[in-house]
């Protein structure tokens, strides 16, 4: 959902993924505002319990920062980017908001929520899942439960041993003298491979392995393309590719084959969509400014959503409100508000969280 490193890469941040950062973390709020307020629409697009399961989106940020990780992929096999900058850059650019939404969550759920409503969401929050999720431990790791505390967040802790993850194979091919593309293919095979068996083990749990596989693919992809520049003319191309991968997930939609629908999209339709919003004529339909807003909030939003619309619920109650969420206007001007706060708090929260953390950082 960050820019990762477009913007120092470039000079300019890519309007068309900013689009796609923007589109995805929107139906995001709505898959998870059905889902949290446990809504079925009569006369709308079900998002959490429709015909399309939309929290396969999530994937598309994966692939999308396994694209922009090539310049950084790079230098680690060349043994010029060591690990400490590499991680301790993605940690104060993600972690600051997300801890201290982790903390608001905490209290939130175990005072507020559990006072007004007679019970925790989902579960009471621990001062452990406090602890992990405000280091971006969440899942993944060696915890092989997961947490409860602001569910979302699984995300940005698998983001983060993928990160690691990757770091250390790619760091071996260089010293090894190999090329880093041969242990990121082994890395995909393998975590398919525990797909496949259903394994839970430490550093190689479920969501871990799906951000493994997701983001080596947006890493592939970004080195393909690198090697094998497309024209614009070039990218109608990729059309069958994305009809392929839609065909394909349609006939594996049920539940039990929801790992086809993965492997679908990513494998076959993301790819294609970047291919496509990388294109110069993407860049300048979506060379707008408010495209840049829109993107860089897209994070912000996606963080605190989970924990607005439970906030919303309780303020439903307590002031006696009448919303009904089955109602499919509130449903969207619920997201609208939602990413309102998301553009505030990108635009004069979290510059000055990252600025804490830049400086706590410096004391290390």
């Amino acid at each position: 959902m960050k820019a990762d490193k477009e913007t120092r890469a470039t000079g300019t941040r890519n309007g068309a993924i900013d689009f796609l950062r923007f589109a995805a973390s929107f139906i995001l709020v709505l898959h998870h505002y059905q889902q949290a307020h446990n809504v079925f629409i009569d006369n709308g697009i079900n998002f959490y319990s429709g015909h399309f399961y939309w929290g396969l989106l999530v994937d598309l940020f994966f692939v999308i920062s396994g694209f922009f990780l090539l310049g950084s992929a790079e230098k680690i096999h060349d043994g010029q980017l060591g690990f400490r900058k590499y991680y301790l850059h993605r940690c104060v650019r993600l972690l600051p908001l997300v801890g201290v939404t982790a903390i608001v969550y905490y209290f939130v759920n175990n005072y507020v929520y559990f006072n007004i409503m007679g019970e925790y969401c989902k579960a009471r929050s621990t001062g452990s899942e406090l602890i992990l999720s405000i280091l971006g431990m969440q899942v993944g790791w060696a915890n092989l439960e997961g947490s409860h505390l602001n569910p979302p967040m699984w995300y940005i802790s698998a983001l983060l041993i993928a990160f690691v993850v990757l770091y250390l194979i790619v760091s071996v091919s260089g010293k090894l003298k190999f090329s880093y593309i041969y242990a990121v293919i082994g890395l995909i095979l393998i975590s398919m491979m525990g797909d496949l068996f259903g394994l839970n083990l430490p550093f190689f749990q479920t969501d871990a392995r799906r951000a493994y596989i997701d983001v080596s693919a947006g890493l592939l992809l970004a080195v393909i393309l690198k090697k094998h520049k497309v024209k614009d003319l070039g990218y109608l191309a990729v059309l069958p590719l994305a009809v392929s991968g839609a065909a394909l997930y349609l006939v594996a939609r049920d539940a039990e084959r929801q790992l086809f629908q993965q492997y679908a999209l990513v494998f076959l339709f993301y790819p294609a969509v970047l291919i496509l919003f990388t294109s110069e004529t993407a860049k300048k339909i979506f060379s707008g400014k408010i495209w840049t807003v829109l993107g860089g909030a897209s994070f912000d939003t996606y963080v605190l959503h989970y924990l607005l619309l439970i906030l919303e619920r309780c303020a439903n109650k307590y002031f006696s409100l009448g919303l009904n969420f089955e109602h499919w206007y509130i449903e969207y001007l619920t997201a609208i508000m939602i990413f309102g706060i998301g553009i505030l708090c990108y635009l004069f929260v979290e510059p000055k969280l990252k600025k804490i953390a830049e400086k706590a950082v410096n004391l290390i």
